[in-house]
């Protein structure tokens, strides 16, 4: 245990409130990232006389990683433009997506690059004349891989509002 002079270095709690994303190296506007998950497909096998186990291989993937994206719609600008429904839906987006999360203090925590995404689905939500709440875009994707990437030297520490995409 430390001392009354000594601070805690305990890891903390990240907070999902704080992120940025990067598509094409713009930062991009969203509201909401889901589905931000990498697992595998696995297949149980019994040995022969061995009742108290079974054993688990990797199987070959088989079903598509999904990734939604969410913000307000917006009516002109780079961001729309990039996104642009009538052009977007069956686009591979190159170079891969960044999504970097900031801690409590608002430093970078955790860097994720999603590689080979394509969008899959464009979605606009509910149109309600007797409702004033903003109109949201949703943005499905499919990616070959996602990988948790380490937070490098040159980002330990700044804020996460500082941080552009060629930073990384």
């Amino acid at each position: 245990m430390g001392n009354a002079n000594t601070p805690n270095k305990r890891p903390e709690p990240v907070s999902g409130y704080q992120f940025q994303v990067f598509v094409s190296n713009i930062r991009m506007g969203f509201s909401k990232v889901t589905n931000i998950e990498e697992s595998i497909e696995t297949q149980a096998f019994q040995e022969g006389g061995v009742n108290d186990r079974v054993y688990s291989l990797c199987r070959p993937a088989s079903a598509e990683r999904t990734l939604a994206l969410e913000r307000g719609l917006g009516n002109s600008g780079q961001v729309t433009d990039l996104l642009s429904p009538r052009s977007a839906v069956g686009r591979r987006i190159l170079p891969d997506i960044l999504i970097m999360v900031g801690g409590r203090g608002g430093a970078v925590s955790n860097i994720y690059q999603v590689h080979g995404a394509v969008i899959k689905r464009w979605s606009l939500g509910e149109l309600d004349a007797l409702n004033s709440q903003v109109v949201i875009e949703r943005f499905e994707l499919t990616y070959e891989t996602l990988e948790t990437c380490p937070v490098s030297k040159n980002l330990a520490g700044r804020s996460l509002a500082s941080v552009r995409a060629g930073d990384v």
